[in-house]
């Protein structure tokens, strides 16, 4: 068994509920709450990896920066 890490951007939705990305993964579901998003995403990335097998995931490095904007 391996174990990775993997990220979970969250974005609130206004009609309710979050958005979750996993960006390593390049995989996308949803929740009503932030536990819930989580949950589905791990689901969703255990999924993924069942189906291509682990051997070829190639995780992506993922760099973030926060850019400050003035418009």
């Amino acid at each position: 068994m391996k174990r990775i890490t993997i990220t979970a951007e969250l974005i609130e939705e206004e009609e309710g509920g979050y958005t979750v990305y996993c960006p390593e993964l390049d995989i996308y579901t949803q929740g009503d709450d932030v536990e819930d998003a989580i949950k589905n995403v791990k689901e969703a990335a255990e999924l993924h990896i069942e189906e291509l097998g682990i051997e070829n995931i190639k995780l992506r490095e993922i760099l973030r920066r926060q850019i400050k904007m003035v418009v």
